[in-house]
């Protein structure tokens, strides 16, 4: 009788085991790299302001990044579609571009900027879109 309960409690040693290494091996397969922010993906933000009129497209790409160009519309929606209010470029050698622009803001509407983005990095362009949603 002795014998028969220590081999069910090896037995299920030995199972519990088992799954907690077949868990280890799952957990360390799926594990994924640490990365800093802005290391690999390009970033855009952009702000609309009732106060002072204007608005604002921030582009943070890639360390390593030698150039940025950027063409960004600002839309007031409507009841149906929307309408364009303003657009602007910009560019600028290195990793960040941020542009301003003076536009007909009013309280309470609710605009869209749609911003496209070039980026050289690593000797090759890439092109980002972006839609930011804003309402004032």
């Amino acid at each position: 009788m002795y014998t028969t309960q220590k081999t069910a409690v090896t037995k299920l040693l030995a199972v519990a085991m088992t799954i907690a290494m077949a868990l280890t091996m799952t957990v360390s397969a799926f594990a994924a790299e640490i990365r800093p922010f802005y290391n690999e993906e390009v970033v855009i933000a952009a702000s609309v302001s009732t106060a002072s009129k204007m608005y604002t497209v921030t582009v943070q790409a890639p360390a390593g990044t030698t150039q940025i160009k950027m063409d960004a519309t600002l839309y007031q929606k409507q009841l149906i579609g929307r309408k364009q209010i303003s657009t602007m470029s910009g560019s600028a050698s290195g990793a960040r571009c941020s542009k301003s622009k003076s536009a007909a803001i009013q309280t309470g509407k609710t605009y869209v900027i749609e911003v496209t983005a070039q980026v050289y990095t690593n000797g090759s362009w890439d092109t980002v879109e972006d839609t930011i949603t804003v309402k004032t």
